[in-house]
C-alpha cells in the first residue's frame, strides 16, 4: 500500500481551504450543544415518567394494557422491535424445519 493512498486530496482549483473554527464559533456549537442534551435529558425524563406512572403522553380518557404500552415507544422502536421478533422467528422455523 503506498502513503498516496492516504494522503488527502488536493483541493480544487478556486476552492477556499478551510482553516478553521474560531474560539467563538467554538464556544457558541459547544454551547448549542449543550442546550440540544439538556433538552433531549428533559424529553426522555418525561417519557420515563410517563411510563413509570402509568399516564398515557396525551390528554385522552382512553386506557387499558394497548395505551399503556404504546405511549412510550416510537415507531422506529416498534420497527426494531419487529426485526428483532422476525429473527427469532425465522431461527425457531429452520430449527424446527430440519
Amino acid at each position: 500500500m503506498s502513503t498516496q493512498k492516504l494522503l488527502p486530496a488536493k483541493d480544487a482549483p478556486g476552492m477556499k481551504k478551510w482553516s478553521g473554527y474560531t474560539l467563538d464559533e467554538l464556544r457558541y456549537r459547544r454551547a448549542i450543544n449543550h442546550v440540544k442534551m439538556e433538552m433531549e435529558k428533559e424529553r426522555v425524563m418525561l417519557s420515563a415518567n410517563r411510563i413509570m406512572n402509568g399516564k398515557p403522553s396525551s390528554e385522552e380518557s382512553s386506557s387499558g394494557l394497548f395505551r399503556k404500552v404504546f405511549t412510550g415507544f416510537s415507531i422506529l422502536d416498534y420497527a426494531l422491535l419487529a426485526f428483532q421478533a422476525g429473527k427469532q422467528f425465522r431461527k425457531i422455523y429452520r430449527f424446527f424445519k430440519r
